[in-house]
């Protein structure tokens, strides 16, 4: 049998990491959270890297219920001066993928997983449940570390908790949700921002959680932000200044941070009661019904070759029993965003109307 490197790299990962946070002058950020209802807790060592990562989480964040199901914890090298004991040749274990840019592996196990981008690695141990990471500078995140912080690292232990993070967008009203799949530029983040704007609730407009439960199907937030390119955004007048730009880089999108814009609009779960497909470019909103397996086509479209793990034999079973159980429609864009919210809330009446 080959002997595994990732206890060893977790040692010195969980080393470093309390070195660094023991540092008189570490600013240590803490905070329990709840991801789709089980506890987590958060720490990270570093000002910049304390401030940028609890940010995303923010309207996740919880009392402290006692024994976390995950355990993160990460610091700044750049602030710290504690440098990342492991090599790529330790981190990266085994098995190795190309990711988001970046290199994911996992053990001959499966057990540990890492994901290393650019100045960054994290290290994830299901079956002890904890993720430690080190990140270059918490002052130069990416804008997907930055907006979606951990994501490929935290999709797997949702998977592991039989939560299926898709590609799609969640907003919600009159007590359900209506998940929006779609590829990248198909306008699920315009569409949640201007629900949100309208008087929608969000759960997010590119990554959630999705969980079957008592025999219908609970929509999860897992991250409090979204992402729009900078025409798109400035659609929206007032709440484009609210929008994080700085050093995000020309070809890349600004962040808004809903829960610091619309405290009041943010969900962290709801029952989904309808599926609703986007197609750009319609001389005026309108509605249309739409088949199911068009429905379940927009879900492998988005999901299949975006979320890792990607979905198997059981998650795809659980998206055809979705399908199965609630509504399909084609949201049909115009260029006047004005009747969207009315739109999808047509949809939600008529989904608690009829029932699932």
């Amino acid at each position: 049998m080959i002997q595994e490197a990732a206890p060893a790299a977790m040692g010195l990962m969980e080393a470093a990491f309390a070195e660094a946070s023991g540092l008189p002058s570490a600013r240590v950020h803490e905070a329990a959270y709840a991801f789709a209802g089980r506890p987590v807790r958060l720490r990270t060592a570093g000002e910049a890297l304390g401030l940028r990562t609890h940010r995303a989480f923010a309207h996740l964040r919880a009392a402290d219920a006692g024994a976390a199901e995950l355990s993160v914890a990460l610091w700044d090298e750049a602030e710290t001066g504690i440098p990342c004991p492991i090599g790529p040749d330790v981190a990266d274990l085994d098995r190795q993928w190309i990711a988001a840019g970046g290199i994911l592996a996992a053990s001959e196990s499966g057990r540990y997983v890492s994901f290393r981008y650019q100045d960054s690695v994290a290290l994830l141990d299901r079956r002890a449940r904890r993720i430690v990471g080190c990140r270059g500078a918490g002052s130069r995140l990416s804008t997907g570390e930055y907006s979606k912080p951990l994501v490929h690292l935290l999709s797997i232990w949702y998977h592991d908790r039989n939560v299926q993070l898709l590609h799609a967008g969640l907003i919600a009203a009159r007590g359900g949700g209506v998940l929006i799949p779609g590829e990248s530029g198909t306008g699920k983040s315009t569409t949640c921002v201007a629900g949100v704007v309208q008087g929608l609730e969000f759960l997010g407009d590119d990554f959630i959680g999705l969980e079957h439960v008592d025999g219908g199907f609970v929509g999860h937030s897992v991250f409090g932000t979204a992402c729009l390119a900078r025409r798109d955004l400035n659609r929206f007048g007032a709440i484009a200044a609210r929008a994080v730009d700085d050093g995000i880089p020309e070809e890349e999108k600004p962040i808004l941070f809903l829960p610091e814009v619309f405290p009041e609009r943010l969900r962290a779960s709801v029952p989904v009661r309808a599926v609703v497909l986007l197609r750009v470019g319609a001389e005026r909103t309108e509605l249309r019904p739409a088949a199911r397996p068009e429905a379940m086509r927009a879900f492998a479209a988005s999901t299949l070759h975006t979320v890792v793990p990607r979905p198997g034999r059981e998650a795809l079973a659980r998206l055809g029993a979705l399908v199965e159980r609630v509504p399909a429609w084609w949201l049909l864009l115009g260029p006047d965003l004005d009747d969207l919210a009315p739109s999808l809330d047509r949809v939600l009446s008529a989904a608690v109307r009829h029932g699932p």
